[in-house]
């Protein structure tokens, strides 16, 4: 193969399903495979997935595999999708909607705090422990 790929090698796009990985599609290139990972990644931005590199050994009887991790999606780490792509990153509604962090904001805003409402429980309360002890405190 004149692009420096090995015979019985192949590159597979897989997802995690519980504590297994689920292979989604199988190509024969590492172009053709990053493509696959970038559109998998932009399908389900919220998954799993890894570009792996399978080689054929040779020694073996049947069909055994070296894999070699190419590119991992983490969600926790990687929320907004690896752009990569011959076609480059998506734009407008087709990409879906883009996540920001929540902005924390102190200072000038104003928040209303029910100080009536406190005021009137610590009476209420002050108005039962004085009933109390009026009425004779703790009874031997």
């Amino acid at each position: 193969m004149s692009d420096g790929v090995t015979a019985g090698e192949r590159f597979v796009v897989q997802r995690a399903a519980g504590k297994k990985w689920e292979t989604l599609t199988v190509h024969g290139t590492q172009a053709e495979g990053a493509a696959a990972f970038v559109s998998a990644v932009r399908a389900g931005p919220r998954g799993f997935l890894r570009l792996i590199r399978l080689q054929a050994d040779p020694d073996a009887r049947g069909e055994v595999y070296d894999w070699t991790l190419v590119s991992l999606h983490d969600p926790r780490r990687d929320p907004v999708p690896a752009g990569g792509s011959a076609a480059g990153p998506a734009v407008g509604p087709a990409a879906g909607p883009v996540r920001k962090k929540a902005e924390v904001r102190r200072g000038n805003e104003r928040v209303s705090v029910p100080i009536r409402l406190y005021i009137a429980l610590f009476l209420s309360g002050a108005a039962l422990v004085l009933l109390w002890l009026l009425a004779g405190g703790r009874s031997r």
